[in-house]
C-alpha cells in the first residue's frame, strides 16, 4: 500500500508539470531574456534611437560571435536583428532554439521561418514581451513531419516597445529541422 501511495504521488507530481500541448513551447524560452534587456535599458522610449542598443549589444556580440559565430552553438536564447537578414540554424531531436529580437520600433513586425531541410515535426511559439514583465503568446505553429521545404510567416501586431520571441522545439527524437530565420 505504501508502495502505491509513494507511485501515485510521483504521478501527480509529473503531471502536474508538464505543458497543456508538449508539442508546442512557451513563452518561458525568452523571457529571462527580455527582463535582463529591460533591467538594463530602464523604460521604452520613444525618441530613443536603434543605433546605441545595437552599439551596445554589438560590443557583447562581436565578442561572442568571434567565439561561436551566434551559431547554434550559443548558449541561451540567439539574437534576432529586425534587419531583414537570415539567421540559420538546425535543431537535432527533442532539443528547443531560442530567438529574441531587441525591442520594436515599429507595431508590426513580420517573422519569416523557412523549413530547409529534415522533416521533424516542430512547434513554433512567438511571444511579445513588454517592459512590465508581461509575457503573451501571439502565434503558435507546428511545422509537419514530412520532407518538405516550407516557408511561413507570421505577423506580430502590436509590437512597437515590446521584444519578440520566436522558440522553435523539435518533437522528433532521430530526425533534424534545418531552418533559416529572420525578423523585419
Amino acid at each position: 500500500m505504501k508502495k502505491l501511495i509513494i507511485a501515485a504521488g510521483v504521478l501527480f507530481i509529473g503531471l502536474s508539470f508538464t505543458s497543456p500541448n508538449p508539442d508546442l513551447p512557451n513563452c518561458n524560452q525568452g523571457a529571462k531574456v527580455a527582463e535582463k534587456t529591460w533591467e538594463k535599458w530602464g523604460p521604452w522610449k520613444p525618441n530613443l534611437q536603434l543605433n546605441p542598443y545595437k552599439t551596445a549589444v554589438t560590443q557583447l556580440r562581436n565578442h561572442w560571435n568571434w567565439i561561436v559565430n551566434n551559431s547554434p552553438a550559443t548558449v541561451g536564447p540567439r539574437r534576432l536583428e529586425m534587419d531583414g537578414g537570415f539567421e540559420t540554424g538546425n535543431i537535432v531531436g527533442q532539443t528547443k532554439s531560442t530567438f529574441v529580437t531587441p525591442p520594436s520600433f515599429n507595431d508590426r513586425v513580420v517573422i519569416t521561418i523557412n523549413k530547409i531541410d529534415g522533416k521533424a515535426e516542430t512547434g513554433i511559439a512567438i511571444c511579445t514581451h513588454d517592459q512590465s514583465g508581461v509575457s503573451n503568446t501571439s502565434t503558435t505553429y507546428l511545422f509537419p513531419n514530412d520532407n518538405d521545404p516550407k516557408t511561413k510567416t507570421f505577423v506580430v501586431t502590436n509590437a512597437k516597445a515590446k521584444i519578440i520571441s520566436i522558440a522553435m522545439k523539435n518533437n522528433s527524437v532521430g530526425n533534424k529541422f534545418q531552418y533559416r530565420i529572420k525578423a523585419e
